[in-house]
Parts: C-alpha cells; structure tokens; sequence
C-alpha cells in the first residue's frame, strides 16, 4: 500500500501537469478549418478569367491568321507555276508540230521532184482543179508559202484571225500509204506509179474517188498505194473558243475534204513571226534569209528555193497575275521587238529553225 506520502506527491504531480487537451482540440478545429478554405480556393481556380480569354482568343486568332497568311501564299504560288508550266508546255508543243511540218514539208512520196516545175497557189485553194497539180504539164503546188499579215487577214480560210500576224503555209502528203479502196471519198489523195506499162505522161494522179487511182505497182496487175494530200496554215486567232474567250491561240487550218477546218494548237500566242532561209546558189543551203520574198527578179524572190524556215512564237499565260509589271521587250528577229507591255501577263519568246530536207535534200551535190 502507498503511503500518503507518495499519494501526496502523485496527486500534486497530476495538478500540476498543463491542461493540454483542449489547446490539441483546437488545433485540429484550426487543420480542418485551413482545409476547408485550400479545397475552395481549389475549386475557385478552376475557370478562367475574363482577361485570360482575351489573351488566349488573341493569340489564337493571330495563329490562325499567320496559317491562313501561309495557306493563301502557297496557292497563289502554285496557280503562279501552274501558269508557267501551261505556257513553256504550250509554247514547246507548238514548235514540235510545227518545226516537224516545215521539216516534211515538200514530200509528194514517190513524185519525181527533179522533173516538176514549182509555183505558186492560192492559199484557200480547196478544189483538185486549184491545189496545183498538173500531170500533163508536169507541175506542182510549192511546199512551203509565207502570208504576210495583210495576206493572212484576205484569206477567208483563216476564220478569227489576228490582224497583224501573218501566217505560214505547208504543202506535202501523208506517210501512211493506202489502198485506193480504203481512201476517203472527196478527200485529195495523191497515187504515182511503178509500171513501166502505164502512160509515161501520166507521171502522177490528184484524185478523190477511188476509181481515178488507175496507176499500178510493179507487177502492173495491182493498184498503187495512195497517200492524202495534206495544206495546213499555222496561224494566230484571236481566240480560243471563240464567242466564249479572248485569249490569242495558234491554230492551224487544214484542208478536209473540200473545206477548211481551224483547229486549236497553243493557248496565248500572241504573236508569230517567219524568216526564210532562200538556197540562191542551188547547193541545198539557205544563203539569205527573209520575211517574205524580195520583190526583184532572182532566186531569193521564187518560193520553191526556200529551204530553211525560222520561227518566232511569242507567248503569253493564259490570265493575268494581279500586280506584274514589266518593262522587257521581246525580239522576233527581222520582223522586229515587241513590247513593252502596259499589261499583266508575263510573256516568252520561242525561236527555231528548221531545214526543208525534201526540198534542199535535191539539190545537194557530193
């Protein structure tokens, strides 16, 4: 048992340990409450601001404007090269039909050349009477005819052409033969012959019915071959599909049948421009060149001794781009500069030379 000694101090022990309880009470009170007031302030910021969303909707619309900015460059500079590429391709495929037709121009097949006398004839000229072919006298249409622009304009086979750009003319045949029953009735076909049995005066025969091709092959038992006449005239129309735009074209005329039909070849050329390369010595080569004949009596003013042909093509794209400008002319040999343009389009200029091997082949010497 304790004494009241020790009871005495455990009890003055117990009074004088501190009241601690209610202050740990409290500080749990303070704990729950600062959690409280944390977990609003939590949901509080949860949102945004209204000046927050103006920034944010500022610098959105800035990115946006910025890709739109991107977006729009971009396609105008691909329309940009689209429109080169449309006119290098344009320009390049005109001279490929054209530098190919001046090359073959002159080649009448199995025609004797060396035996016909050449001249001149009319350049609409759509008749078998008219197209320059004559056996008994032993004549043939020349294969390669300027028209200057005056000339071009009065040729009524040339439909919408452009005043003030001449045109050129091409005369040869087709290189596919045929037999006279596979010939399209009232088209030109041009038949020679290879029997020694047939009339020696008749060296050739311009037809367009089957029954006409009476010249025969080797064995003089079977039909010779035929071969379509073919007149072309490059030119520049005013238009491509005209009634509908007005953008200059090359075009070519073509003789079918009986009539002219136009064709287009190149969008935007604009303008076009021969030189003629005259053989004045009679060794196949061109000695002088010229817009056209000279006017005086001599080789350089006959057509059949042209034997070389320069074009120019000046091109144009096919619109306009907003804000071009350009102070560049353009040089078409002897016919001339062209521009400066008080214009949008952007312009090139295309330029061969091309040799008549049917007509200076002939005439070369070993």
């Amino acid at each position: 048992m304790m004494n009241s000694a020790a009871m005495s101090r455990d009890v003055q022990t117990h009074l004088q340990r501190p009241a601690v309880q209610p202050l740990v009470l409290g500080r749990r009170v303070d704990l729950q409450a600062a959690g409280v007031a944390s977990a609003a302030r939590r949901a509080r910021q949860h949102g945004l601001s209204l000046v927050e969303l103006l920034v944010a909707m500022a610098i959105g619309l800035a990115l946006l404007s910025a890709l739109v900015t991107i977006y729009v460059n971009g396609s105008r500079s691909n329309l940009e090269q689209e429109r080169s590429v449309r006119q290098l391709d344009n320009g390049r495929y005109a001279m490929e039909v054209i530098g190919e037709d001046i090359s073959m121009a002159g080649y009448y097949g199995d025609v004797v050349v060396e035996d016909l006398t050449f001249g001149p004839v009319d350049a609409c000229a759509n008749t078998l009477g008219t197209l320059g072919w004559n056996a008994a006298t032993a004549t043939g249409p020349v294969a390669i005819t300027g028209l200057a622009a005056d000339e071009a304009a009065a040729a009524a086979c040339l439909d919408n052409h452009l005043a003030g750009t001449p045109a050129l003319l091409i005369r040869r045949v087709d290189t596919a033969r045929l037999q006279p029953a596979a010939a399209m009735a009232g088209t030109p076909y041009l038949q020679t012959s290879r029997c020694v049995s047939d009339p020696v005066a008749t060296k050739f025969v311009l037809a367009a019915a089957t029954a006409d091709f009476t010249l025969r092959t080797l064995d003089c038992a079977t039909a010779n071959t035929v071969q379509r006449y073919i007149t072309r005239i490059y030119y520049v129309a005013r238009c491509n599909e005209c009634g509908i735009d007005t953008v200059p074209t090359l075009k070519v005329a073509e003789l079918r049948g009986a009539a002219f039909a136009s064709v287009p070849l190149a969008e935007g050329v604009e303008d076009i421009a021969f030189e003629f390369g005259f053989d004045t010595d009679a060794n196949g080569s061109a000695d002088v060149y010229q817009t056209g004949l000279s006017g005086v009596a001599g080789a350089d003013n006959d057509w059949s001794n042209v034997v070389a042909a320069r074009v120019y093509l000046l091109t144009r794209t096919t619109e306009a781009t907003p804000g071009f400008t350009s102070d560049r002319t353009f040089n078409l040999g002897l016919a001339g500069a062209r521009g400066p343009f008080a214009d949008t389009f952007k312009r090139r200029v295309y330029v061969m030379t091309n040799r008549l091997n049917n007509v200076a082949g002939p005439r070369e010497t070993p």
